[in-house]
Order: structure tokens, then sequence, then C-alpha cells
């Protein structure tokens, strides 16, 4: 978990990150785990660090989704892209606030409480958007909203492990925090 001043990860760090989310953006389509991104770099990066990952892997997630799994090019498809993006900040956002809060608490503790509220801001982003662009019902129905939970709880373990495998092999020079 980082400090008050956590220290800056390179950008090869950061990229390996990136290549992950593409790897998830393929295997999930519009369930890309934004919330555990959003943990894994508010635990372990400088805020504009962090923020740089954040857009990075919501950028490769639409250029695989436009370019790749043939999403919709029209206006409704653009718009609940940039609400997917406003989320995925906004999960950033809620997690750098929330995990220096708790830390006291220790790393697993944090990690999951930080996790936790990642995800509630982003999916109440998403809620929020509904207001204003076209949904199905059945976007938010428990059972959709709990699978995507557990997408993101069982790919933050998968992410700390891709991250210290990355540490132990000397490419990033920075060690990873759960």
């Amino acid at each position: 978990m980082q400090t008050s001043a956590p220290r800056a990860l390179p950008w090869l760090w950061i990229a390996i990150v990136a290549v992950a989310s593409v790897a998830l953006s393929f295997r999930l389509s519009c369930a890309t785990p934004f919330a555990a991104l959003a943990t894994l770099a508010a635990l372990n990066m400088r805020r504009a660090d962090g923020l740089v990952m954040i857009a990075a892997a919501f950028g490769l997630n639409q250029l695989v989704g436009y370019g790749f799994l043939n999403y919709p090019h029209d206006l409704d498809s653009y718009a609940w892209g940039a609400a997917i993006g406003v989320a995925a900040i906004a999960s950033y956002g809620v997690a750098t606030v929330v995990a220096p809060r708790i830390e006291a608490y220790g790393q697993v503790v944090t990690a999951g409480v930080t996790l936790a509220a990642a995800f509630a801001a982003y999916e109440i982003v998403l809620l929020a958007a509904t207001a204003i662009l076209p949904s199905s019902e059945l976007a938010f129905a428990p059972q959709i909203v709990g699978e995507i939970a557990l997408v993101n709880a069982l790919v933050y373990p998968g992410l700390i492990l891709l991250a210290r495998g990355a540490d132990l092999l000397g490419l990033t020079g920075a060690r990873v925090r759960a």
C-alpha cells in the first residue's frame, strides 16, 4: 500500500498494466475491470501516473472495442464510451481518496475496501448516465452488476501477480504492494 508520499513507478510498469487491460478488453469487452485497475493504481502510483494509466487503459479498451470487437459507430455508443471513461476516472479518484484513509487497517483490508469503493463509484457514474443515455433495465440488474463485481474481484489479484512477476524479472524497478 502506498504511504503518504507514493513513489513513482516507471513507465514500463504502466505499459505492462495497459497491455494487460488490452487482453482483458478482448476477453471481457465492456466489462473491463476498471475498478481493479483503479485500485492497483491508487495503491501503487503517484496520482498523475495512475491517472495516465487509467486513461491509457480506457483508450486501449475503446481501441479494441471499435477496432476489433465491432462496437457500433453511432452517437449512443460513443456517448456510452465517454460515460465509461468518466466512470473509470471517477473510480480512480475515489480509490485515491479512500486508500490513504484506511491504510492503518492493513494491506488486505485497504485493498478490499478500496476496490469496493472504486467499484461503487464506477457503477454509480454509469447508473447516473442512464438518466440521459439509452439503456436497458437489465444493464443494472443485480446479476449483471454482481458478475462485473466478481470480474473486478478476481482480476485484481491477477493484476497484483502480473505486476509482482514483472518486478521479480526486474522489468519495472518498483515493488508493487497489494
